[in-house]
């Protein structure tokens, strides 16, 4: 009985170091990629070293119209002397949103950074030759024998610039600036009698008064009315000169003295465009965040969202923690439905791919097999065997 105990056990011996022969044998790199977790890693003979899965980014880019209205200093006096409701009360600033841009953009994910520790060096250079790629931010784009050789690098697109033009803030109301006192004349009338004689002296008594912004508004009027004569007389050749070019540019020239007058009473507006980027980092428990807030026209706050949803959930690929001698780690990216907006009806829409929302998984690796994967996405695009 113990005969055959004891031959048992070395049966079961036996088997094993068969077993573990085999797998060392079907496994001929025996690297180990491991989850870094902010700790130093165990220092080998051979090495390692680290990379990472990469990520998407967003760059929003809002192009908004800012409009400022500022009231005309003769703006209580617009009904009285020009006969119109149609003006500026109150000074207001709000905003209209003129369009909308959502950049992707890759980065190394920092969750998501892996170490591998090179094989050990073995007696043959077949098995010990093979080649990792990454890119100039550490993301992993390949592995094979083929690689090793490789110095191919990314191309890298120059930055685009765009210069935008806005109003001048320095025109204010001119036509204010006039002269503001007015001549007042005083008659005196002296009676001096001598005898039966009445002799009535004048005398006139010249001083200076400021004008009320009554008296001013007033006058600005008069001034549009005197405006709008001129050029009615001028463009029906009241003067019976023939001008030629020089009719159209006194036109224009009373056209513009004739706004000047007319902003007294109906305010100024003031337009601008305003760019404001910002930065969206969408993560499975962060899928919307408020990117800006501002005042529309009938003065009502609006808040601009985005939101990403999420098309094709992998929920049958199971996620990978820790990974097998030989395996690499890679990512399943999905579709996600970047939307800009307010409100149930979004003003941007589009659909992009996020791979931080996929799923993270391995793939093993054998011999003569070359592996691409997506700088942009960290999925797996090709293999290769040879």
């Amino acid at each position: 009985m113990k005969i055959r105990t004891q031959n048992l056990r070395w049966l079961l011996l036996f088997t094993l170091l068969v077993f573990f022969v085999g797998v060392k044998a079907q496994s001929p790199y025996q690297f180990q990629a491991t989850k870094a977790n902010g700790r130093q890693m165990v220092p080998t003979p051979a090495g390692g070293i680290y990379y990472a899965l990469p990520k998407t980014i967003f760059k929003v880019r809002l192009v908004l119209e800012e409009i400022n209205q500022v009231p005309g200093p003769f703006a209580d006096y617009a009904t009285k002397y020009l006969g119109t409701t149609n003006y500026i009360r109150s000074k207001k600033v709000y905003y209209r949103l003129l369009s909308v841009k959502v950049e992707p953009v890759t980065v190394a994910d920092p969750t998501e950074v892996f170490y591998v520790r090179f094989p050990e060096n073995r007696s043959s250079k077949e098995i010990r030759s093979f080649g990792l790629r990454l890119n100039n931010q550490g993301i992993l784009t390949g592995f094979g024998p083929a690689l090793a050789s490789s110095s191919s690098q990314p191309v890298v697109k120059p930055a685009s610039s765009q210069m935008y033009l806005f109003s001048d803030f320095r025109k204010n109301f001119d036509m204010q600036a006039e002269y503001v006192r007015a001549q007042k004349i005083d008659t005196i009338v002296r009676k001096i009698t001598i005898d039966t004689v009445t002799i009535k002296r004048f005398l006139f008594r010249t001083t200076w008064v400021n004008l009320t912004e009554d008296e001013r508004a007033n006058d600005a009027a008069k001034q549009i009315k005197n405006i709008r004569v001129s050029r009615f007389n001028l463009l029906t050749g009241y003067q019976e000169v023939n001008y030629g070019e020089g009719i159209r540019y006194m036109d224009e020239e009373l056209q513009k003295l004739e706004h000047e007058y007319l902003v007294l009473f109906l305010g100024r507006e003031y337009r601008q465009m305003v760019v404001r980027t910002y930065v969206f980092d969408p993560e499975k428990q962060m899928l919307s965040g408020k990117i800006f807030q501002y005042t529309d026209e009938n003065g009502n706050t609006k808040t601009l969202n985005i939101n990403a949803r999420v098309v094709n959930t992998m929920k049958l690929v199971p996620q990978k923690k820790t990974a097998v001698p030989d395996a690499l780690f890679y990512r399943i990216p999905v579709k996600v439905v970047i939307s800009v907006g307010s409100g149930q009806h979004p003003f941007y829409s589009d659909t992009f791919e996020v791979p931080q929302l996929g799923v993270v998984t391995t793939v093993p690796v054998r011999p003569h097999t070359s592996l691409q994967f997506s700088p942009q996405t960290g999925a797996l695009l090709d293999i290769v065997k040879k």
